[in-house]
């Protein structure tokens, strides 16, 4: 018989997904016409969550929704159980590649060595891999996976990728049930101890990780003012929490992130928020990102085509809420 806790901790992020998306499909959630925001349990979504808990973004307005991992966010969204969501831009092409109507209106940050294949003492390089397994979430992970396989001429047929949870890899790395995982932060961070260290991370990527807001089209025709509001106000929150020093609304985050301040932190280093120039100049760079991305994702069976030709990309919320 399975051990109980393990099957609890297992289980128990996909039921407080389904109450979490109960709650956001109410019909009082409706009548109020509050903007739904979702996020990932990444720390570049701290800026939204903490302007929620002190209310900066008002209740009456605004409902941030926190979810534990990035296939739900994404099928969150989807399903029209919210508005506004914290994506990747490889999430957002396979949201695109699904037909999720969405629009890009502001990118939030660059993974700088935030997310990482991590492996056991034995693996000692990339190549000592071939045959192994290698856990990943199902959604996530896979693109920084690919593209370290191939930094050494290997291939996705070469490993055996074991789909899990992120919060289930910290036992199945150390119990020996997988030789490698592939983690972002706050994972990485938590994981991080001796005899487990990284091969390959973010920061060797050609094309980066970059966390980017979207919207719902939707949203963008009948919310605007709340999409603007929600700009400032992450904008101002970002620069408080990557300030360096403690700040209103700390303590929540180190209880959801399950981290000290010193790995808060450090965590917060391995992230680049982007200022309002590299903001502008990201989205301008987007579009052939996003070829670039897709070519490699068809290519290795992470999406099967191209999304639909679209105008996916909308620069003018930032231009008028950070003028």
């Amino acid at each position: 018989m399975k051990d109980p806790k393990a099957l609890l901790q297992r289980f128990l992020p996909l039921l407080c997904a389904v109450v979490l998306l109960w709650a956001s499909l109410s019909p009082y959630q409706e009548k109020n016409k509050r903007l739904r925001v979702v996020t990932g349990m990444w720390p570049v979504a701290e800026s939204l969550m903490v302007a929620g808990d002190l209310q900066i973004l008002p209740h009456n307005r605004f409902q941030i929704i926190e979810i534990p991992w990035a296939s739900a966010v994404a099928r969150a969204f989807g399903s029209g159980a919210a508005d506004v969501a914290v994506v990747t831009l490889d999430g957002a092409l396979r949201m695109r590649e699904a037909g999720q109507k969405l629009k890009v209106i502001k990118a939030l940050n660059q993974s700088a060595g935030a997310d990482a294949l991590l492996a056991r003492h034995e693996i000692q390089r990339l190549q000592d891999l071939k045959g192994k397994r290698v856990g990943v979430e199902r959604s996530a992970g896979y693109y920084l996976l690919v593209n370290a396989l191939e930094s050494v001429g290997m291939t996705l047929a070469e490993i055996e990728a074991v789909p899990m949870f992120q919060s289930e890899m910290e036992q199945a790395l150390q119990g020996g049930q997988v030789a490698a995982v592939v983690v972002t932060e706050p994972w990485l961070t938590k994981l991080s101890s001796d005899g487990i260290h990284s091969l390959y991370d973010s920061s060797q990527l050609k094309v980066p990780i970059i966390y980017l807001l979207v919207a719902s089209e939707r949203a963008c025709n009948s919310s605007r003012e709340e999409l603007k509001t929600l700009l400032k106000v992450e904008t101002e929150m970002t620069n408080k929490i990557w300030a360096g020093k403690s700040f209103l609304g700390m303590d929540a985050v180190l209880r959801r992130e399950n981290l000290s301040a010193a790995e808060l932190f450090s965590c917060l280093g391995r992230l680049h928020p982007l200022n309002k120039a590299e903001n502008a100049e990201m989205l301008k760079r987007l579009p052939q990102m996003a070829l670039q991305m897709e070519e490699q994702m068809i290519r290795t069976g992470i999406i099967h085509s191209k999304p639909a030709d679209s105008v996916w990309i909308d620069d003018s919320f930032t231009k008028e809420a950070l003028p």
